[in-house]
């Protein structure tokens, strides 16, 4: 029979909180992480968007990692083994330290055969990719980069410090599927443990590069004229399903789950958030930037999904929407979710936590993915910020200004990406 799993552990660094405690409260208090950005290289004259939604008050010193390895590591893979260090934490597993000199751990409870890791990205270590390739051009000097450089950069350089740090040898997965590769990763490792091939499962996005080093990551999406030019009012910049929205606002963190199976789960007395029911993945094969007008793809992906959970439409009571504050994404979306659900769409729940916390790219799908399991734990639904005047294509309740007390029994959460990647996760309160 197929293994249920369950989520036990949840890691979050956003540009609204860093833990799950402060990133909640501001989710219910619908606080915007966006700013004005002061970076040296945000020169406004370059730029159509001056604003963003960076991580704050991050020191990677508090999250149990060597400071030896510190200067070896690009934030990116920082914030990965920072959310670890809080999910296992928060899921009650307790890493001992089996070789001091290494830095090696090993989860107790679980053989390392029996764990996975599965950690998406959009871009990997962007930072370190840029700053190398800069002296490099620069000065082709090679006295002056840094050794080890290029296996800070590599995109599957999150997953690997995880698996090493944690001793995780069972399988170890690195995605690329832009905005879409964190509820795939949690995905594909919901697939790993759901066939049995693993107990337990390290499973999230990531994305950094909002830093004061170089701007180029914010530059290339500013060049595909998608991010807000709301420059004068930041905190009202990104909203969804607004008639008024223009773009959405860049952001970056990372959002790391604990996966395990549910009779495991049960077994030790662990907290259960939810159990992660269904999954389902697939492509519009359209575009490498525009979503399919068609939407048939992203409707699919949904309603597959809530099949493989074994659950009907009827059942549903809350999606997480994808919107990003975009006018083709947020109607597209809306489209689909009546294609759906029908006229039961008026009923469900909607929103888009996005308008808070900006979006994270590959970590966008896996703090949603944190955001929705609080949601169906807690019988709490996040807010819309900013959804002042909805558009008369979006009229679906997408929970405007202020969190609603629900109980949510199934609830999606969405992603979807450039190359038109898409994804849904189903969750369900554990019966």
């Amino acid at each position: 029979m197929p293994k249920r799993v369950a989520i036990t552990g949840l890691g979050v660094i956003s540009s609204i909180g860093i833990g799950k405690e402060e990133f909640w409260k501001n989710v219910l208090a619908g606080v915007s992480g966006t700013v004005r950005l002061d970076f040296d290289w945000m020169d406004p004259a370059k730029f159509n968007s001056h604003i963003g939604a960076p991580v704050r008050g991050f020191d990677v010193n508090n999250y149990n990692i060597p400071p030896k390895d510190i200067p070896i590591l690009d934030l990116v893979t920082q914030f990965s083994l920072a959310a670890v260090d809080m999910a296992l934490s928060d899921a009650g597993l307790q890493a001992r330290l089996v070789n001091p000199k290494r830095g090696f751990h090993e989860v107790q409870g679980y053989p390392p055969e029996r764990i996975c890791v599965s950690v998406g990205t959009g871009i990997g270590g962007l930072v370190t990719l840029v700053s190398s390739h800069s002296i490099w051009l620069g000065f082709k000097e090679s006295k002056i980069l840094k050794r080890y450089s290029l296996p800070m950069l590599i995109p599957n350089a999150p997953s690997a410090h995880i698996a090493i740090k944690y001793q995780a040898k069972g399988e170890c997965r690195a995605l690329a599927t832009a905005c879409s590769a964190g509820t795939m990763a949690i995905g594909d490792a919901y697939r790993i443990i759901k066939a049995g091939d693993a107990d337990m499962a390290i499973a999230g996005g990531v994305d950094a590069f909002l830093s004061d080093e170089y701007g180029y990551g914010f530059k290339g999406f500013d060049l595909l004229n998608t991010l807000s030019t709301r420059n004068d009012d930041p905190q009202r910049a990104s909203r969804p399903f607004d008639r008024d929205r223009d773009g959405f606002v860049l952001s970056e963190g990372a959002g790391l789950v604990i996966l395990e199976e549910l009779g495991c789960a049960r077994g030790r007395g662990a907290h259960i958030y939810a159990e992660l029911a269904g999954y389902d993945a697939n492509c519009d094969a359209f575009s490498i930037l525009q979503m399919d007008p068609s939407f048939s793809q992203i409707a699919r992906v949904m309603k597959s999904a809530v099949q493989g959970a074994g659950v009907g439409v009827e059942d549903v009571d809350y999606i997480n929407a994808h919107g990003t504050s975009t006018l083709l994404n947020d109607k597209l979306e809306t489209r689909a979710v009546k294609e759906v659900f029908g006229e039961r769409a008026y009923d469900l729940l909607i929103s888009s936590i996005k308008s808070m916390t900006g979006h994270a790219i590959g970590a966008s799908g896996s703090i949603e993915c944190i955001s929705t399991a609080l949601t169906v734990d807690q019988g709490l639904v996040p807010p819309t910020i900013n959804l002042d005047n909805p558009d008369d294509e979006c009229d679906l309740n997408y929970v405007p200004h202020k969190y609603t007390v629900r109980e949510v029994r199934v609830a999606l959460t969405n992603s979807f990406a450039f190359g038109g990647h898409n994804s849904c996760l189903v969750l369900k309160k554990v019966e």
